[in-house]
């Protein structure tokens, strides 16, 4: 048959299938498009209308299907739900996902007890990193069918994923406790085995010993189960070390009888280690207050020279040993017990340990010095940290630093250390005088990693001068270093902490002094255009724009096409509120870059605000509303357009409800709760207002004088007029202080004290 002779009859086929379907169920799944919710068949017959072959269609009259009884709202509602289901299926045939996810939810909204679409929603949702949404989903899935234990059970997953964990364990316990589950399948063993995880992230000790029990039971008699192959192999395959975790559970629970048998158990699956079954049996005994028995067990997990429970056997040697008033007899022990295993450092390193706690400093030092030997091991260099700040050995803990730094992961291992360390600042003031001393030696006896500890030291703790003094010295000491990578890398390292440093501090005068130098520096050619970028940014906030824009320009006439660069070019303009000119630097960067969303967003925003200062109120408005109606959740857009109106004293109520879009997004956000008591205090309710901008003013950054003004505005209207005038005086400073001021701002504070 042709083409053309088949079409008249797929045709016909296609016209009737809804009516057909209809027909024979209205609960079925019909390919009709949606219609509006409750909307009932009462289109007129229209006339017969020929179709020709020339347009495609055969010459048959087609009516109009019209059911014989109107349709209730219900069932459209059905029917609209079902249109839409198969137009998610033929999307996502179309692997169109998203608007496949979209038809979906539309089906769902018609009917809203639909399993079938609450499972795939959840599928498409989880695949389309909706995880909230897909949750929402689970959720009433599970409200539906209670008894759906494997949707609950990769509920309660996903919520332990997202670090959920009371959520996730309670969803297992529904599943675990659902009447369609076999308490011998395992499934359910596997269930519990999640809960007893989850139950003890939660430190529920209890609760996790009794899913531990069911755990056990399958594994020890898994005859009396109905596994699954890959369920059984899941567990068996880490049955040894599951069997002493276990153990552990009941253990700590009180369970003693179990705890044996599962220490057992995992003795068995670690063949040929009976020493790791006597650790765990001394366990029991010292639980069980037998501490000599506890005592004996333990030395044969020590008599094989085992290194698997690492320092906690030291720590329970020393436990037990207490528990006997026997802890003068821990260091003979520990003596003994080095002297006939050198290599193992976890030893050595606790001997040093308690040699310090006892003060005998030459031993431990010793002891940790041969143990480290030529191997710059952290674990043991941070141990010799912690010996020389305790015992005031400055000059060595100088060249310990070092060490730590260049071992590689140095800095993260002990970065608890060095924070206590910053909180103690007689240590701090201590160690940068030794280091002065140090640093004038020859060769000096402080380095560049030494100087940067102690740069970073001095900064955690609040002497910013000492630590300028030596950050720059750091730097200085990077550029002559032997090792090429270091003179570049640690420099740019330096460099960036110092800068933060100097910028935290608003010595944008200095920090310019020292990005002019990093630019001229050629260790550091490769990052020369982000260091152009920095110090033009110093410059302005320095208030050299002139200077600020001379870089720019020639950073940008280095790199052409740097959206950034000209994106501060704009700033620059704006910084130094010449208007004119950042307003046409910035429509000139939304011509020239339409694909940088992110950074026309941002120039958008400036762009307002220039119309504004500039005061063109009407036009700033206008660019907020054009964005308003492309994002209306937008935060920060909603927050700035309400705060326009509240300014201006229109749209009063619609300016609150914006600015509580904005507030709902970042409850704590300073110019959105200002902004909320500002618009409160236009609508004159003084003292809600208040609450507002009182939380604003405590934040940090709450100084501005813009959010010191609105709160003593508000002060003054509750006859609050000491207060008031306190703070106009506070954001009168603050203004002066600003860079660049902003001279109508200044008047109009100075104007509010003279009254």
């Amino acid at each position: 048959m042709s083409r053309f002779s088949i079409m008249p009859v797929l045709c016909r086929l296609f016209l009737f299938l809804p009516a057909l379907l209809i027909f024979l169920s209205p609960e079925l799944l019909v390919a009709e498009m949606p219609g509006k919710k409750g909307e009932k068949s009462t289109q007129k017959q229209a006339s017969p209308k020929v179709f020709t072959l020339e347009e495609g269609i055969a010459d048959d009259v087609v009516l109009p299907f019209v059911p014989a009884k109107p349709r209730s709202p219900m069932e459209q509602q059905k029917i609209d739900s079902a249109a839409w289901y198969m137009t998610g299926r033929m999307r996502e045939a179309r692997n169109d996902f998203v608007g496949a996810y979209e038809a979906y939810k539309k089906a769902m909204e018609d009917n809203p007890n639909s399993l079938e679409i609450y499972r795939v929603l959840i599928r498409l949702a989880s695949g389309l990193d909706k995880t909230e949404e897909a949750i929402e989903y689970a959720q009433k899935a599970v409200e539906l069918d209670p008894g759906d234990y494997e949707l609950m059970r990769k509920l309660g997953l996903h919520m332990a994923g997202q670090g959920r964990f009371e959520e996730a364990v309670n969803f297992l316990e529904k599943a675990s406790q659902s009447p369609s589950i076999d308490k011998k399948s395992g499934v359910y063993v596997i269930i519990k085995h999640d809960q007893a995880n989850l139950y003890e992230r939660l430190g529920k000790k209890e609760e996790a010993a009794k899913c531990w029990e069911v755990v056990f039971q399958a594994l020890t008699k898994p005859d009396d189960f109905t596994f699954e192959f890959n369920t059984r192999e899941q567990l068996e395959a880490k049955q040894g070390k599951l069997f002493e975790r276990i153990g552990q559970s009941f253990l700590e629970t009180d369970r003693l009888k179990l705890a044996v048998e599962a220490f057992n158990k995992a003795a068995e699956s670690q063949k040929g280690r009976p020493g790791i079954l006597k650790y765990h049996l001394a366990q029991v005994y010292f639980r069980s207050k037998q501490y000599q028995q506890a005592l004996d067990s333990l030395q044969s997990y020590f008599d094989e020279q085992l290194q698997s429970k690492g320092r906690k056997a030291y720590e329970f040697l020393a436990e037990i040993l207490a528990a006997l008033n026997e802890s003068d007899e821990l260091i003979p022990r520990l003596e003994k017990l080095a002297a006939k295993d050198k290599y193992n450092r976890t030893l050595h390193y606790y001997l040093a340990e308690q040699y310090g706690e006892a003060g005998r400093f030459a031993d431990a030092e010793k002891t940790y010095l041969e143990s480290i030997g030529e191997s710059s091991d952290v674990d043991g260099l941070a141990g010799l940290l912690s010996l020389y700040e305790k015992n005031k050995k400055y000059d060595k803990l100088i060249t310990t630093l070092s060490q730590i730094v260049q071992s590689g992961d140095g800095i993260r291992r002990i970065q608890s250390d060095l924070q206590k360390m910053s909180k103690d600042k007689e240590l701090v003031s201590a160690l940068v005088a030794e280091a002065e001393k140090q640093k004038e030696k020859d060769p000096p006896g402080v380095d560049v990693f030494s100087g940067f500890l102690i740069a970073k030291l001095a900064a955690e703790a609040g002497d910013n001068k000492a630590a300028g003094e030596f950050y720059q010295f750091a730097i200085d000491a990077a550029g002559k270093h032997s090792k090429p990578q270091i003179r570049g890398n640690w420099t740019l390292l330096i460099l960036q902490e110092y800068s933060q440093l100097l910028r935290e501090e608003d010595k944008y005068g200095e920090l310019s002094e020292l990005l002019q130098k990093a630019v001229e520096n050629p260790l550091l050619a490769p990052q020369r255009i982000n260091l152009m970028s920095f110090l033009a940014d110093a410059r302005e906030r320095n208030g050299e724009t002139a200077a600020a824009l001379k870089v720019n320009e020639e950073a940008r006439q280095a790199a052409p096409r740097y959206p950034m660069l000209d994106y501060q070019h704009a700033w620059i303009y704006y910084h130094a509120r010449d208007w004119d000119n950042a307003i046409e630097q910035m429509q000139s960067f939304i011509k020239k870059y339409p694909q940088q969303k992110e950074r026309i967003y941002q120039i958008k925003m400036m762009l307002s605000n220039t119309y504004v200062q500039k005061g063109d109120i009407l036009k700033g408005e206008k660019v907020l509303e054009e964005m308003l109606a492309e994002d209306p959740s937008n935060p920060s857009i909603n927050n700035d357009l309400g705060y326009l109106y509240a300014d201006q004293g229109k749209n009063l109520e619609k300016a609150e409800k914006m600015i509580r879009i904005a507030l709902k997004s970042e409850p704590d956000n300073m110019a959105y709760l200002d902004s909320m008591g500002w618009v409160l205090f236009k609508l004159k309710k003084y003292e809600e207002a208040l609450t507002y901008l009182e939380k604003a003013s405590k934040l940090p950054g709450g100084g501005d004088s813009t959010i010191l003004d609105h709160l003593a505005d508000c002060y003054h209207e509750l006859n609050k007029n000491e207060q008031a005038r306190e703070l106009w005086k506070k954001a009168l400073d603050a203004a002066r202080k600003a860079s660049p001021p902003d001279s109508k701002l200044i008047d109009q504070l100075q104007q509010k004290l003279s009254q």
